[in-house]
């Protein structure tokens, strides 16, 4: 007896553990109330009963910053990334000018911090960017999705069915060290159709003097600013430490991480096509440092674009932004050459049930007054983690829940509904490993793209209007734009830390 799948594939997404290291609180809530704690018992055991109320506005500062929260962070972590800014802002480090006539050392790129080591390679035109801090290599697929969202339900259920057997193989293999998905949506040029309209005009003989010829024009000339493309991208980032015993064999050095790197990208691309997920083409450095150079500054995008096939793509000298500012004052933003740019944080996904293609409304984003589309780069990162791994996470996670559970008892607190589900995504997630299925650790990135402030505004009020119908909640990194806007506009697997 066979058993008809459910093709809407409904799924619920498990909701973030609150559970924190003790009653939802972290390291640094913990902190300031072990300060406050101390502080308490200095007082006391110096001036007895009456250092209580000489201690007062010591102990209740610390107590007060330690459960507040600012923009659903808490206080006092909050309060070491603003610090932190400011010390970038005192030492001139949140900002970045490129001269161009400057010296630079050998083999390092136009990118601020270490991250100008990374190193590109050119492996019979695919781009290995070998990163010599994590040591590890990274290449990026452009895939050729066929329009996923197109597709009639059955398709949809068949595609996730196959493209979740490509992710489950990640984390049966030693050596992954990280898998970023991406999402690019940028405006782009007609320029496909206007050269069709010249072609067809010239080899018909027709007059664009005419009222049909001129209001095509006029159509053409209106729908430019409409015209967006969106381009999907997958890099893949392997651990050269934990790959050590393969590149031994195969001579080690710098020829032996390329080798590998190239087979890893052929078994790459078998297996995305055994999941009728075509690679449209592997990004040579040139492609890479297009991709970068077009984050950085949207105004170039119209000149990468436009150019012929012998000229595609940007030097890789011209990889990184020419500049770069952290304002002061402005946690929130982050200035590049043409651009000015928030990163945002995916911390909640949907709790309903949702269908296969659920974040089709932040694809397809708009403007809520212009209508245009919202430039934007929606990153995720998975992090395969080993099985064995993954179970002592979820034990642990079960001990700081129970330890919870009694503290709240002694209390005579009652648990919430958010802690009962807490509890069972933990028991679902452990079933599921149980029965043979990966697991990730992953995080969803989203930056959004303007030309100033005021279109930036009028572009996150667009986005969160996505966001909500998704079912997703998104926070801004406020205090570490730079950081976040690096790892989402350089398609060299990095991640947050």
């Amino acid at each position: 007896m066979t058993t008809t799948p459910d093709l809407a594939r409904p799924v619920r997404l498990p909701r973030r553990s609150r559970q924190g290291i003790v009653m939802g609180m972290d390291g640094w809530q913990l902190t300031f109330l072990t300060a406050a704690a101390v502080t308490v018992l200095v007082a006391v055991n110096r001036f007895g009963p009456p250092g209580l109320l000489y201690s007062a506005p010591i102990y209740l500062a610390l107590g007060g910053t330690a459960v507040a929260t600012i923009h659903g962070i808490s206080a006092p972590r909050m309060g070491g990334l603003w610090v932190m800014k400011q010390i970038r802002h005192a030492t001139g480090a949140t900002e970045q000018r490129f001269r161009p006539e400057r010296r630079e050392l050998v083999g390092t790129l136009n990118l601020p911090g270490v991250r100008a080591s990374i190193q590109f390679w050119d492996v019979n035109d695919v781009a290995c960017l070998y990163n010599p801090h994590e040591r590890t290599v990274s290449v990026t697929a452009e895939l050729e999705v066929q329009g996923f969202l197109m597709h009639d339900t059955p398709d949809r259920y068949d595609l996730a069915q196959q493209w979740a057997q490509v992710l489950a193989s990640f984390t049966q293999r030693s050596g992954v060290k990280r898998v970023t998905l991406q999402e690019r949506t940028l405006p782009t040029t007609i320029r496909a159709a206007r050269e069709h309209y010249d072609t067809v005009r010239v080899r018909r003989e027709l007059d664009a003097a005419t009222p049909v010829g001129e209001n095509y024009e006029e159509v053409m000339n209106g729908s430019e600013r409409f015209a967006v493309a969106h381009r999907n991208y997958l890099t893949f980032t392997l651990d050269l430490i934990a790959l050590g015993p393969q590149l031994k064999s195969l001579g080690g050095g710098k020829d032996a991480i390329q080798t590998l790197a190239y087979l890893e990208a052929r078994n790459l691309a078998d297996a995305l096509r055994a999941a009728k997920v075509s690679v449209r083409k592997w990004l040579s450095p040139r492609d890479v440092a297009a991709l970068a150079r077009v984050s950085f500054d949207p105004e170039f995008a119209p000149v990468v674009q436009n150019r012929d096939d012998t000229h595609t793509g940007v030097d890789p000298v011209a990889l990184g932004p020419m500049h770069l500012e952290e304002p002061r004052g402005k946690n929130g933003v982050v200035y590049t050459d043409s651009g000015v740019h928030t990163t945002m944080w995916v911390h909640e996904w949907p709790r309903s049930d949702a269908p296969v293609g659920f974040v089709a409304p932040v694809v397809f984003a708009r403007h809520p007054h212009t209508g245009e589309a919202v430039t934007h780069i929606f990153s995720l990162v998975l992090t395969p983690v080993p099985v064995s791994k993954a179970l002592k996470r979820i034990r642990d996670e079960k001990k700081v829940w129970r330890g919870n559970e009694k503290l709240r008892a002694k209390r005579g607190a009652d648990g919430s509904a958010a802690d009962a589900a807490d509890w069972d995504a933990l028991e679902k997630q452990e079933q599921e490993i149980v029965a043979g299925h990966g697991e990730f650790r992953y995080g969803a990135y989203l930056t959004v793209t303007a030309p100033d402030e005021e279109r930036l505004d009028q572009a996150l009020a667009g986005m969160r209007n996505a966001l909500s119908r998704a079912g997703m909640e998104a926070q801004i990194l406020y205090c570490q734009q730079a950081e976040a806007l690096m790892v989402n506009a350089l398609p060299v697997g990095l991640g947050m830390k």
